[in-house]
């Protein structure tokens, strides 16, 4: 028995590798783990790695800063698994690594709606679906904590 036997992760980012064995470690402690993320291709392959159960893994394809997508994504895991009790908030993409005199409006927007609000829907949406208890996980990137010259 795992420390995670009957509970249900919800992992956003999942096909990753940072998601991926974090999915793997789920499983192992007995979760059902549903996999969020944006390329079909790529949660087909993390799933196929996983190579476990299909009623213990799921795969969602989703836009994690679409509010719609988001609240679809949740309520499908609730609907197979009747809860949520892990919530993984992995999701995130780099950008472009520039001084801010250089760096286009529109990376940071698709930077800051992936990282920031993706989190916050996931938030959102997921801590009424949680009322028996429960973990939230966010991670961050290394920038935040670090600074490059002229960034």
């Amino acid at each position: 028995m795992g420390i995670l036997d009957g509970k249900v992760c919800i992992v956003t980012g999942g096909a990753g590798s940072i998601g991926l064995a974090s999915a793997s470690l789920f499983l192992k402690e007995g979760a059902r783990v549903m996999l969020v993320g944006r390329n079909e291709e790529n949660l087909a392959r993390a799933a196929k790695t996983l190579n476990t159960k299909p009623d213990l893994l799921g795969t969602i394809k989703a836009n994690v800063a679409d509010t719609q997508e988001t609240q679809k994504y949740i309520n499908q895991t609730v609907a197979r698994w009747g809860k949520i009790d892990v919530f993984f908030s992995h999701a995130g993409i780099s950008g472009a690594i520039k001084p801010i005199t250089e760096y286009p409006e529109e990376v940071f927007d698709a930077v800051m709606a992936i990282n920031i609000r993706g989190s916050f829907l996931a938030c959102k949406y997921a801590l009424p679906q949680m009322n028996d208890g429960g973990s939230i996980i966010i991670t961050s990137s290394i920038m935040g904590v670090t600074a490059d010259p002229g960034v």
